[in-house]
């Protein structure tokens, strides 16, 4: 509709998306085929996690390139929240990727425009705190194979002879290899690294798996640990509540147990951790909370409010 309103003539004095028929059409297209929004995980945070702390995406020193790129691109994915173009953007050099003792910070390249471009949305930074920083025990040791600071202190270190590019993520083969990764070639990281999980697992991978799941799936393991939806939007760039309530929200209160994220920094939930989720489901609390809605049954509800509890 926006390609055929460039080029075809105005109608009444209107363009062709901005004409009222068009408008009504539009509207009752979504009347008639509202989208519907998934309400369980479609695949498993926890097991992803699980297997990427041991082979073959471990030891890091010694592990095959491509598995150390899978399991950065998809930990930096998890934890910051961010669109894969966003993350695409992410330069390897200071002042845009700086490492502290306690936190790794990354911004991205000043060029670099994101899908809304608004004062909120520009130039925001991701801070990542370390992940237990002093393992004792041999389950904190494996824990803190997932801390992101430490994959990416390695994968800088080990793309470092190849590396052509001031991109963050680089190709690690083919006639590209030290360029810059497109978001296309990250979305398809993304995937391969739940596909090698599940393998590893010696489980049937669920399909179709999109890289764009992985935003729903640490937002709301996010929320499911406690941590506050204003944090959330902010991390996940979100202007309003309702984008993550009505896009994002998952119940991955229905799995026994997930790994979801906690927080030592105030604007970004990144550190991961295993914990037992119970209580009600994020979009029935979400709903009470910033809907408005009061948990009453389905079956009570208006069929408009019904689609906003669904």
């Amino acid at each position: 509709m926006a390609a055929i309103s460039c080029f075809h003539v105005k109608i009444d004095g209107c363009s062709v998306f901005s004409h009222p028929l068009s408008k009504c059409f539009l509207k009752g297209l979504m009347n008639m085929y509202p989208p519907v929004p998934k309400q369980v995980p479609q695949w498993s945070l926890s097991l992803v996690l699980t297997h990427m702390m041991h082979k073959p995406f471990e030891p890091l020193a010694s592990t095959d390139i491509s598995f150390l790129s899978y399991k950065v691109a998809f930990l930096l994915a998890i934890t910051s929240l961010r669109r894969v173009g966003e993350i695409a953007a992410l330069c390897c050099d200071s002042p845009y990727l700086d490492f502290y003792p306690n936190r790794v910070v990354l911004r991205p390249r000043p060029t670099f425009l994101p899908k809304v471009v608004s004062r909120f949305h520009m130039g925001q930074k991701v801070s990542l705190p370390v992940f237990l920083p002093c393992p004792n025990s041999d389950a904190e040791k494996a824990l803190h194979t997932l801390d992101v600071r430490r994959c990416l202190l390695f994968y800088l270190k080990r793309t470092a002879d190849f590396r052509v590019d001031r991109s963050l993520f680089v190709c690690f083969k083919g006639p590209r290899k030290g360029r810059a990764a497109s978001s296309q070639t990250l979305s398809r990281w993304l995937v391969t690294a739940i596909r090698l999980a599940y393998s590893a697992a010696r489980r049937d991978c669920p399909l179709p798996l999109r890289a764009h799941s992985l935003r729903a799936q640490g937002a709301s393991a996010a929320f499911s640990s406690g941590l506050s939806l204003e944090d959330i939007c902010r991390s996940a760039m979100c202007s309003a509540p309702s984008t993550f309530i009505r896009h994002y929200a998952l119940d991955v209160d229905s799995s026994r147990d997930a790994f979801a994220l906690s927080t030592a920094h105030p604007l970004n939930p990144p550190v991961l951790f295993l914990k037992r989720v119970t209580g009600n489901s994020i979009r029935e609390t979400l709903s009470a909370k910033y809907i408005g809605c009061r948990r009453r049954p389905l079956a009570s509800l208006p069929s408009r409010e019904k689609a906003d509890r669904a």
